[in-house]
């Protein structure tokens, strides 16, 4: 069974949208995956961004959020990982504080109100008098916190997002969920794709590799999840 993504519908749209159209302007992809692979991952990427749209009682995701949103909606992500791995360098050991004041660790709960208020509990930690020297002294600054909380204020209150039931409406949480899954594998296995073809360990491919986002999604919070499972394609993949 697919794994489902740890974060925001929203920004595996977004992030992966950016993957696939990478993918499809870059030929090379093309002796990996067979073109109807990258068709469907496409098609099911467009899908699932109307899944959110229309979900009359989706979680915390309730609209569209604008472009500017999405892009802090990105930094958030980037800014939590940041914010994570220096607490985790910081207070080595401390279980206790790295989950309560870092949020550090598994989760249950991924709609965007829940992970607004995880960040706003982040940002609590980071300014905190009591964190702010030990996370200096490993190598955090100002300018982390001001695009963290300029990132943060680009979105109102968390509850703001919280479901809000509506007579009539349908819920399609259950469906989303699973549409949501199949595209995040069918976007890991793109970016497999072109870490296989652009490997890291030659500088040059260091522009490509941006464009797959690969280092950057998916989001990684410091948290413990599981590994994706071996993607089931609806195309089977080209041989060389």
């Amino acid at each position: 069974m697919p794994h489902r993504p740890h974060f925001p519908t929203a920004i595996l749209t977004h992030q992966g949208g950016l993957i696939i159209a990478a993918a499809k302007n870059h030929t090379e992809i093309g002796t990996r995956l067979n073109p109807t692979y990258l068709t469907a991952a496409d098609a099911l990427c467009t899908q699932v961004a109307g899944e959110v749209t229309g979900q009359k009682t989706a979680k915390g995701e309730l609209g569209n959020l604008t472009t500017a949103q999405q892009q802090n909606l990105t930094t958030l992500h980037q800014c939590m990982t940041q914010a994570a791995k220096t607490a985790k360098l910081a207070f080595p050991g401390q279980t206790v504080k790295l989950h309560q004041e870092f949020q550090i660790g598994a989760h249950d709960k991924n709609d965007l109100a829940t992970f607004l208020s995880r960040c706003d509990t982040v940002l609590g930690a980071v300014t905190n008098t009591a964190n702010l020297p030990t996370l200096k002294q490993k190598g955090w600054t100002d300018a982390e916190t001001t695009a963290f909380q300029t990132a943060r204020n680009g979105f109102g209150p968390a509850e703001t997002y919280r479901v809000q039931q509506i007579s009539g409406a349908k819920d399609t949480t259950t469906q989303k969920n699973a549409d949501a899954a199949k595209l995040y594998e069918f976007i890991l296995t793109i970016q497999n794709a072109a870490d296989l073809e652009w490997p890291a360990s030659d500088p040059a491919n260091a522009g490509v590799r941006g464009e797959f986002l690969l280092g950057i999604f998916p989001p990684d919070h410091g948290g413990n999840h599981a590994p994706a499972s071996t993607p089931t394609p609806s195309a089977t993949p080209a041989t060389k």
